[in-house]
């Protein structure tokens, strides 16, 4: 009874820790996708709007995966 109870902490751990790698990679990648952009044409919007993208698309990604039941 105890292996149970170690392997559904051990699963509820994972999870946690998918949902917070899931939403720092989002804005993390498309916000390091918008600074480069940023720096080709020398502008200062696309950093911003990568960030947004990443953290709309992280959440849809939380919600699709873990949100649903």
């Amino acid at each position: 009874m105890s292996d149970k109870t170690d392997k559904d902490t051990q699963s509820g751990k994972a999870d946690v820790w998918s949902l917070i790698s899931t939403l720092l990679a989002g804005p993390a990648l498309w916000g390091g996708v918008g600074y480069l952009i940023d720096q080709a044409v020398g502008g200062k919007t696309w950093m911003i709007l990568g960030l947004l993208i990443g953290f709309v698309a992280s959440f849809y990604i939380v919600y699709v995966r873990h949100g649903r039941s």
